[in-house]
């Protein structure tokens, strides 16, 4: 039921993303993803059985945004700055990143 932030090991993504899942079951998740600023303007565009929310605790979006992603909806992120930090849910959770 509680999970130990230092205990948990930040993933790598790609060149200029990590992520850490937090609190999970097997019906939902939470994950915090961190990016360093994008070296391409191109967006690399994936979509997800899962529903996903995202919360914005740091871009140049707005600090406090929020985004919602229906299942099997294209999305992606172009990183303006460094120091990016999302927040997000995944209903049902994701296997693949566990």
């Amino acid at each position: 039921m509680f999970f130990n932030d230092q205990d948990i090991q930040f993933d790598i993504v790609d060149s200029n993303t990590t992520r850490k899942v937090l609190a999970h079951s097997d019906q939902l998740m939470y994950v915090k993803v961190m990016f360093a600023k994008a070296q391409t303007e191109e967006i690399l565009l994936h979509k997800h059985v899962h529903e996903q929310v995202t919360y914005v605790i740091k871009q140049t979006v707005k600090e406090g945004d929020s985004i919602h992603f229906p299942s099997d909806t294209l999305h992606g992120c172009i990183p303006l700055e460094d120091g990016g930090i999302l927040l997000d849910a995944f209903t049902p959770a994701r296997a693949d990143f566990l």
